[in-house]
């Protein structure tokens, strides 16, 4: 009977400690980061009257830092039904136990920007809460020229002026296919669209980016005994094709040589598809437009793209290579499969096996196409189409890509 009584105490003395311990666990979301851009970004977190709060701070080059809440099971949508929230220059994406908060690098605001942003998760019974407050300080990151013999009043920088997103929809972040515009200012910031005088310290003004392999002059005077010829460009467009930070450079050149050089970096990413958005971008019904795609710092391929169009909930378009007029058909097919090759793999990695692919793609034109080489992401099927020749359509090659 004693040994009975014994098991009865121990059992409840259990049953009291482990109610203690669920009593005393947090009713709070317990944070912990991953700063992966400890130069650029600064964390902290505080509790008051048991609702903690994230507060982060970010430079104007930006960078990434990952929070995690282990003590629930899974993070609430962070603005309403969206796992994603994207105001610009912070975009912060909930993960399960994680929230991961990427700050693109600008290099052209001149102001202190600041948002706070709620985030719940379910724990038990109970909805716990933080608040995510963020501050982006971006005077820090206003270029600063390279220290020389260059006096002020002849120095200039480059900006990043705008962009203009495939079919004109309202997107914050620039992606791959999309037109950015870009301005030389002089030193202080002021710009003008008639040849500043700054310019006479230089026989030329070179733009150009790091890993590609054409440059444009924006600024070049040409003299002779007889006259001097200038040509200048206060403000220039152009594509890229490639997501990923882009580091560009504009240098002045005087008597052969760089006499004075600023830097950009710009960040492209990309949506569903390259520039496409299957969710919130655009489509038209009949007659899509080929907007015609350029990189003026790679001018070996030009492409075309069309409009994003919808068939039986399934949306899609293609993007064709526009071809050297000189060039015989034989070598316009050859060029045609290799540009769109290597678009592919520039941005997704090598194709996969296209073998009964067919059935996998709602919109495939009804004509004799060919899959010759397919991939898939996330969010949409590409194909390299082969389409043979008829009595009205030449033989050619172009990508076809889809919704999923």
């Amino acid at each position: 009977m004693n040994r009975y009584l014994i098991l009865l105490y121990i059992l409840t003395a259990v049953l009291s400690l482990a109610s203690c311990s669920e009593d005393e666990a947090p009713d709070y979301m317990i944070w912990s980061a991953d700063n992966r851009s400890e130069g650029n970004i600064t964390y902290s977190c505080s509790i008051e009257n048991g609702l903690p709060t994230c507060t982060i701070n970010v430079s104007g080059k930006g960078g990434d830092i990952v929070l995690s809440c282990d003590n629930v099971d899974r993070l609430n949508p962070v603005n309403g039904n969206s796992n994603v929230y994207d105001c610009g220059w912070a975009i912060l994406t909930t993960e399960g136990k994680r929230l991961i908060c990427h700050f693109p690098e600008n290099s052209t605001e001149r102001m202190t920007l600041n948002d706070q942003i709620s985030i719940s998760a379910n724990h038990g019974n109970r909805v716990l809460n933080s608040t995510i407050s963020i501050t982006r300080q971006f005077d820090d990151n206003i270029q600063e020229p390279m220290p020389g013999i260059v006096p002020d009043e002849y120095k200039f920088k480059l900006v990043k002026a705008a962009f203009s997103p495939f079919m004109n929809d309202n997107f914050r972040l620039a992606a791959p296919f999309d037109l950015i515009t870009f301005r030389i200012t002089d030193y202080y910031d002021n710009f003008s669209l008639m040849i500043p005088e700054y310019t006479e310290y230089y026989d030329s003004i070179v733009w150009c980016a790091d890993g590609f392999p054409d440059t444009l002059k924006i600024y070049a005077k040409n003299c002779t005994s007889s006259s001097t010829e200038i040509h200048y460009s206060s403000q220039w467009s152009s594509y890229f094709f490639k997501s990923g930070r882009i580091n560009h450079h504009l240098k002045g050149y005087r008597d052969g040589e760089v006499a004075y050089s600023t830097s950009l970096s710009t960040d492209l990413i990309a949506r569903d598809f390259l520039c496409y958005d299957w969710t919130d971008g655009s489509i038209v019904l009949t007659n899509p437009t080929y907007h015609g795609v350029y990189c003026l710092l790679d001018r070996k391929y030009k492409y075309q793209a069309s409009d994003t169009q919808e068939q039986n909930g399934t949306r899609f378009a293609s993007i064709h290579l526009i071809g050297n007029d000189t060039a015989s058909v034989a070598e316009s097919l050859k060029q045609s499969k290799e540009a769109l090759t290597e678009l592919m793999t520039d941005n997704f990695g090598q194709a996969q096996d296209a073998t009964d692919k067919v059935e996998a793609f709602k919109c495939l034109p009804a004509n004799n196409t060919e899959i010759v080489k397919y991939w898939e992401i996330a969010a949409t099927r590409i194909a390299l189409l082969h389409r043979p020749s008829s009595d009205d359509r030449r033989e050619k090659y172009y990508l076809h890509f889809e919704s999923k």
